[in-house]
């Protein structure tokens, strides 16, 4: 049994024991639409939660492969079979488990050679009416170890991926709840389950943002709508059929249908989705209690249109400047669960910006460890490799991992968070300001070559991931020891004891 599930479990007893759901293995969304973005560009941000934060994120760059035959490998999950298509794309994930050998777990992000990207999951609960019904197939239904690697290698597009994941929940069934994105030039697309075997999923508007934090939020669904909303055929009927939804109360809902609030949300949820949506929405009049109603919007017009540097800020959101800060405030009992944590595994950005070439139009910026502390850095859909230290194998809390490097300087800044943050935090504001000017530098020659010289192109490309992903490691390690002597200097300060 791999950690990961060890710990899940753990967290699963620990939860029931105290009658609320298990929410160890959490996540925080955020889909930005293009016409509510700076530069047009589709964005869908994710943080990936864990149940401690010490797994080896890894990046792996996946070849094309042909004449596949046999079933898919699920990392320490056998009991999950699907038959394997004959040709898988080349893509990029992140997992945290697993080898090539074994097969990968809990990919969480990437884009594939047609630069259709995808993110998941954001970890939902179907309520408990739902799963005496429709109960999840834990060993043998799809989860997030397996869904980026079992879905985006074969999807041809956003809504391509949605249509062969709902297919996947209605013929062999959902292992748990889930939230995954899907984004390519034409826009994104959030799909949602509920229970083993009904989902719906919704197109965004391109002029809005969707927030999700560990809830179902999707709520209408017109079927006759096939351009904006797709589900399970039985949608509808199946909650009518079940006593989950009576027609005499009005239009479907999906979430009424499907989801209950629960105590837990009020002080878990409920404040990130609250504390996102005025963030982004500064004039909205809706309260923290409000974010579990009809009353919190599932869609908002941003009051000024987003970057990735907004996404950023979003995704490293600890509550700053107000009473329910737990870092600056040092309460770690603070009740209200801040968007931003220590055991986050790593932050992703995924973009698309449809007029570019999808090797450089398609990015994702990623960070490892906890966003408020973490340096984001590009990772172009166009690259070929990443340096070792980004593939460093599976073991936790590996020296020559960059999951562990990047680390490092958080774990040392959290000891007096007032002093140390604002070093880190400057430390990597100057280097990602560095690289953004490198960047649109690199764009600029790519573009200037790459319809000649596609190789060339390329070369200036992987040049500047190699320094890029290089340099970072540098600067986590050049921060590590700063943060070292700082810390040693106070210490002894502390703890000095002189004879004269």
């Amino acid at each position: 049994m791999s950690i990961r599930k060890k710990m899940l479990k753990a967290c699963v007893l620990s939860a029931m024991m105290f009658c609320i759901p298990a929410v160890s293995m959490a996540c925080t969304t955020i889909l930005v639409g293009k016409d509510a973005s700076v530069d047009s560009s589709w964005m869908v941000a994710r943080a990936v939660d864990s149940s401690n934060g010490t797994e080896n994120m890894e990046f792996i760059v996946h070849p094309k492969k042909t004449n596949q035959t046999g079933n898919f490998k699920a990392y320490d999950r056998d009991t999950f079979k699907m038959a394997l298509p004959q040709t898988a794309m080349a893509y990029t994930g992140n997992p945290d488990l697993g080898n090539e050998k074994d097969g990968y777990g809990y990919s969480e992000a990437g884009f594939n050679e047609l630069g259709v990207g995808e993110s998941a999951t954001e970890t939902i609960y179907s309520s408990d009416n739902m799963l005496k019904v429709d109960p999840y197939l834990e060993d043998t239904g799809i989860t997030e170890n397996e869904m980026l690697d079992a879905v985006l290698p074969y999807a041809k597009s956003a809504k391509d991926g949605v249509t062969r994941l709902g297919h996947m929940i209605e013929t062999m069934g959902s292992g748990e709840g889930f939230g995954a994105a899907f984004i390519d030039t034409e826009g994104i697309w959030y799909l949602e389950n509920a229970g083993g075997h009904q989902w719906m999923a919704m197109k965004l508007p391109s002029d809005k943002v969707f927030v999700s934090a560990n809830e179902g939020r999707l709520r209408t669904y017109d079927p006759a709508d096939k351009e904006n909303y797709m589900a399970s055929p039985t949608v509808i009927s199946f909650a009518e059929k079940n006593g989950l939804y009576n027609p005499k109360d009005g239009a479907f809902d999906f979430h009424k249908a499907y989801f209950e609030e629960r105590k837990n949300d009020e002080t878990y949820n409920y404040p990130r989705v609250w504390r996102l949506q005025h963030l982004i929405n500064p004039s909205m009049t809706t309260t923290v209690a409000d974010s579990g109603t009809t009353a919190a919007p599932v869609l908002i017009t941003p009051s000024r249109k987003l970057s990735v540097e907004d996404l950023k800020a979003l995704e490293r959101d600890h509550y700053n400047g107000t009473e329910h800060d737990p870092y600056a405030n040092a309460n770690p009992n603070e009740p209200y669960r801040p968007i931003s944590v220590m055991r986050c595994e790593e932050v992703h950005i995924l973009t698309v910006r449809p007029d570019l070439p999808a090797a450089i139009g398609s990015v994702n910026y990623m960070e490892y460890g906890m966003a408020d502390l973490g340096l984001f850095l590009p990772f172009y859909q166009g690259l070929t490799s990443v340096p070792d230290a980004y593939h460093a194998g599976e073991t936790p809390l590996n020296e020559k991992a960059a999951s562990w490097i990047y680390r490092k300087p958080q774990v040392l800044a959290m000891t007096n968070y007032n002093k140390y943050a604002p070093i880190v935090k400057k430390t990597y504001a100057d280097y990602e300001a560095k690289v953004a000017k490198e960047q649109a530098e690199m764009e600029k020659q790519y573009l200037a070559v790459y319809k000649d010289n596609p190789i060339q192109a390329q070369a200036i490309l992987q040049n500047f991931e190699d320094k890029t992903l290089t340099g970072g490691l540098q600067v986590a390690e050049e921060l590590t020891h700063t943060l070292m002597a700082q810390i040693l200097k106070d210490t002894e300060s502390a703890y000095h004891f002189e004879g004269f």
